[in-house]
């Protein structure tokens, strides 16, 4: 059962959407998942949008189309087409804020067109803390983010999608495959394609949920839940070594810290 204190504060995070036109920004995550759940309860005009370019991997397009389908929710994926100029590809520490400028005006756009009078993503409370460039850009474009003004943290937001007994309740948070390429350094298509390959073989060997490979040129690092590091041992670390060196990488790296948010130096 939800609390009291907790169905108060989706009602704060959803009641500015009651009988509106609603687009969402949605990823398949449990923060998109759950905002698209609780709108429902307010207004039968939404649609799922779902953004896919280079730097997101086909695995969460399928899965973002297959919760979509859960849901039986409109949807749609977008195509966000970057110029080869663009600032994205420089890598700059507030990356995050081009990007997010450059995906919701499109969204914005396609919102106009369609006749949604606004968009909301899932942002929640707890997005606050740490290096988040992109949250100016949402402010900027006036992107609405119901589970952030409804103060609900990434905590709450999995409680509700244990209520609702969604798919996702314990999906593992997942960041943009740029998030593998050290600030600073150029980002391309070739690299983010080789990061993408990287990670789908490791994730057939069921270790952490929560992985990570940190792209270092010829370095490939592989960041695990610390209570998952071990796990690996038992894993036949040859074939590891030799399928991520198929991929480019001449060293092959453990990280013994552990899974961690990339922050600029």
């Amino acid at each position: 059962m939800l609390t009291t204190a907790l169905k108060y504060k989706i009602t704060q995070a959803i009641s500015p959407l009651v009988g509106k036109a609603v687009l969402i920004a949605f990823s398949g995550g449990v923060d998109s998942t759950v905002v698209a759940r609780i709108i429902q309860d307010v207004t039968s005009n939404l649609k799922l949008i779902t953004v896919t370019s280079e730097w997101i991997s086909r695995q969460e397009i399928e899965e973002a189309k297959e919760i979509a389908n859960q849901l039986d929710l409109p949807h749609e994926v977008l195509k966000v087409k970057v110029d080869k100029e663009h600032i994205f590809w420089k890598n700059p520490p507030d990356r995050c804020f081009h990007c997010k400028k450059l995906i919701f005006s499109q969204l914005h756009d396609l919102a106009m067109r369609e006749g949604y009078e606004i968009v909301v993503d899932g942002t929640n409370a707890s997005d606050t803390d740490g290096h988040r460039p992109g949250l100016k850009a949402l402010e900027t474009l006036s992107v609405y983010s119901p589970l952030r003004q409804g103060g609900l943290a990434k905590r709450e937001v999995r409680q509700i999608a244990a209520f609702y007994k969604l798919s996702v309740a314990k999906k593992p948070a997942m960041a943009c495959l740029a998030s593998r390429i050290p600030y600073g350094e150029d980002i391309s298509i070739k690299g983010l394609i080789r990061v993408e390959k990287a990670e789908t073989f490791l994730r057939t060997l069921n270790l952490s949920s929560q992985l990570r490979i940190r792209d270092h040129g010829n370095i490939a690092r592989i960041e695990l839940a610390p209570e998952s590091i071990k796990d690996i041992c038992t894993k036949d670390i040859t074939l590891i070594v030799q399928e991520l060196k198929k991929l480019g990488y001449r060293y092959v790296t453990l990280d013994l810290e552990g899974y961690r948010p990339i922050t600029p130096d």
